[in-house]
């Protein structure tokens, strides 16, 4: 009887004992669940929102193919009974009859989720300003990750009236007319593209001030199919749009992303560059490039501001021993152009077109007395990465870098910089001079190219002067 009394004490106390946990276990487990929930629901999160995004792409993408059946139909995107563009509601409900899965809605309806898609039909312009008809067509749609996505097709087009907005505008609204027509080069305009707008993103792929509210306001075709030139709050950008659909993360810029274009991926302005230094400039059909034109290059990359005291390489030279001034960690040198005044150098440092850099600053090297002059200095840099193609940016190459950091929207290669926008403000490489800076274009035996910063101004000078210098390379 006391054998059994014991085993059944034993067994209760047991029992007992199992039954809880301690302050201290309970703690460990309350640790452990919070750093799984720290790693997971980020994950969780960004798939949703991946799944979200690409419920939206598909929507407009069923519309695309719908918008293109209408075009084999009646020859353009318009609605049935207009050989313009005519009413969008006429368009969107012509296309819900090809496409009844997607809720199709007019260019002025928003879109409220990713089964809605808002459409709008423009009008392109041919080479001599004449009206080709309805041949641009947009559909946007939202993302409930708070995203606004749209596609373009342009099938004619590729040269459109300055005073008109759809689809792209590639000059200064200054009227109304077709009558001033211009190309956009860098960019192909006809064909399919795709944007989006997101919350706390980069400049890169929709202006970073958006809030949910107003991008989902602003998600519909009538104000994506704007074709502004300049970066908005609300809408998407030409510059903005690609050939693909391009996912972008908080402080990111998309698949083109910094990372990205550092490792030989796509770049846009903005991003740091292979070389350590920011991308100013951007060709997608390519430009001649290298030190003797025979290469294709898509970027152009700046130093940055305190490139000549940096540690790539290790004692470079600066300009205050060849008749000018040094430069500082917030200051660019101030050089003497070359040393010899008598002799020009002729063809090979006379280009002045984009791509052309390379090739005048390699001549100028050759020169006899460039130690510690503007060419010399410019090809003496290596930047973080250890490369050896910067050099002295050419005449035209300049004036892409003067307006990049003024800040002036892009709108042809041919556009001059001018005194609007701010002077080192706004971009990553700041630290330009409020002066002139040589370019690597000569324009007679004791002359060359420079520009003003301050005004953007572009003249010649003697050789002998003392201007500001900034390295850039070309790439891609």
């Amino acid at each position: 009887m006391g054998l059994v009394h014991s085993r059944y004490k034993f067994s209760r106390q047991f029992l007992r004992r199992d039954s809880g946990f301690t302050l201290t276990e309970l703690v460990i487990a309350m640790v452990v669940l919070a750093v799984v929930a720290s790693i997971a629901i980020p994950s969780f999160l960004g798939s949703r929102n991946n799944s979200y995004d690409k419920e939206a792409q598909s929507s407009i993408e069923v519309v695309l193919r719908a918008s293109k059946f209408l075009y084999q139909s009646q020859g353009d995107f318009s609605d049935a009974s207009s050989a313009q563009c005519g009413d969008s509601t006429g368009l969107a409900a012509n296309l819900q009859k090809l496409e009844p899965n997607v809720d199709v809605v007019a260019s002025s309806v928003s879109s409220t989720n990713s089964r809605i898609v808002s459409v709008q039909a423009v009008q392109t312009w041919d080479s001599t300003g004449g009206l080709l008809g309805c041949q641009g067509f947009y559909a946007v749609a939202f993302s409930s990750s708070g995203s606004c996505w749209a596609a373009r097709i342009i099938l004619e087009g590729k040269y459109l009236a300055s005073g008109n907005a759809s689809p792209v505008v590639v000059n200064a609204q200054t009227n109304t007319s077709n009558n001033a027509v211009t190309t956009w080069s860098a960019l192909a305009v006809n064909g399919n593209a795709f944007g989006v707008l997101k919350p706390q993103t980069s400049a890169a792929d929709g202006d970073n001030t958006n809030n949910l509210l107003a991008i989902k306001i602003a998600c519909k075709a009538k104000t994506q199919s704007t074709g502004s030139a300049d970066v908005s709050s609300y809408y998407i950008a030409p510059s903005q749009f690609y050939s693909s659909w391009r996912d972008t993360t908080s402080g990111g810029t998309a698949s083109s992303s910094t990372s990205a274009c550092t490792t030989g991926g796509t770049c846009i302005v903005g991003d740091t560059g292979p070389g350590g230094g920011i991308v100013f400039y951007v060709r997608s059909a390519g430009f001649a490039c290298g030190p003797t034109l025979a290469a294709t290059c898509k970027y152009l990359e700046a130093a940055p501001q305190g490139w000549i005291v940096s540690s790539y390489p290790t004692g470079q030279t600066n300009c205050g021993s060849a008749g000018g001034t040094n430069g500082t960690s917030t200051d660019d040198p101030r050089c003497v152009w070359s040393g010899n005044t008598t002799t020009e150098i002729g063809s090979t440092a006379g280009g002045q077109t984009i791509g052309t850099g390379y090739k005048n600053t390699v001549a100028i090297v050759s020169q006899s007395n460039t130690a510690g002059k503007a060419g010399t200095v410019t090809r003496a840099y290596r930047g973080p990465n250890n490369l050896d193609d910067w050099f002295l940016a050419s005449k035209e190459e300049l004036t892409q870098m003067c307006k990049w950091q003024r800040n002036q929207a892009w709108q042809s290669d041919a556009t001059l910089c001018n005194n609007t926008g701010i002077l080192n403000t706004g971009r990553n490489a700041s630290g330009f001079s409020a002066t002139y800076y040589w370019s690597s274009s000569e324009g007679s035996a004791d002359g060359a190219w420079l520009e003003g910063f301050f005004g953007g101004d572009t003249t010649g000078t003697n050789k002998f002067a003392q201007n500001s210098v900034r390295p850039i390379r070309a790439f891609g």
